[in-house]
């Protein structure tokens, strides 16, 4: 089994993640901590996978959405809301500064995480096309987590393996 990224939201500072940044409301409350993990195996119980370009241990803070749904409560990703979220990512004419989707299986939507930066970040995440998905958070996470990932290119909204969160990185190497 390959490296996986595992992300969690944890009451507390995390020991032995690969990176990990506390979290505040918009208006500035404590709101727990995002940790990210890079290994075969799940790290906690709540952790979900995400696409590990995410991850950069030298990013800058960023305004997030999170939406996590319940486990009981996940829907397929070929959910016409599922995809009519993604399709709507892929049109924005201002791409986020990332976004992935979580899993927990293959075929699971178990959750979105979609960051920018900027003075009118909050705001545009208001509007985050996940949160039509399911309820989600808007946050603020501290430096040393999270990265930038292009824009996936369009019109494409399929996984790349169902084993792989969205938008993926392309398709695994021979022998992975």
């Amino acid at each position: 089994m390959s490296e996986r990224c595992w992300l969690a939201l944890v009451d507390a500072a995390p020991s032995g993640a690969d990176a990990a940044a506390a979290l505040r409301t918009p208006d500035g409350a404590p709101a727990g901590w995002l940790a990210a993990w890079i290994r075969a195996s799940k790290p906690v119980r709540d952790a979900r996978r995400a696409d590990p370009r995410i991850v950069d241990q030298d990013g800058a803070p960023a305004t997030i959405s999170l939406v996590l749904p319940e486990r009981d409560a996940l829907t397929i990703f070929d959910d016409p809301a599922v995809q009519g979220a993604r399709r709507a990512v892929l049109a924005d004419a201002e791409p986020a500064d990332l976004v992935t989707t979580l899993l927990v299986d293959a075929s699971h939507f178990a959750g979105s995480l979609t960051a920018r930066r900027g003075p009118d970040a909050l705001s545009r995440l208001r509007d985050d096309p996940f949160l039509r998905v399911w309820a989600g958070r808007l946050l603020v996470v501290d430096a040393g987590l999270l990265g930038s990932v292009p824009a996936p290119p369009g019109p494409v909204i399929e996984r790349h393996g169902s084993d792989v969160p969205w938008p993926g990185g392309g398709f695994p190497a021979p022998g992975q």
